[in-house]
């Protein structure tokens, strides 16, 4: 499994545990959603990137 597949499953899965929480603090609505979209696109670039640094690290 690649790192960016962990890094996914273990984000959405904290997502989902800390999801009421959050949706308190933000009151819920569009800042959840901004919050939810944000945190997603977060996960997806430092999943890439990990992916990217352990390939090159490979090659060498």
């Amino acid at each position: 499994m690649k790192p960016s597949a962990v890094i996914h499953l273990v984000g959405v899965v904290a997502f989902g545990l800390l999801y009421a929480p959050f949706k308190t603090l933000t009151g819920g609505g569009a800042q959840m959603l901004a919050l939810a979209i944000v945190y997603l696109l977060v996960l997806r670039l430092l999943g890439q990137v990990l992916d990217r640094r352990i390939d090159r690290r490979d090659r060498s």
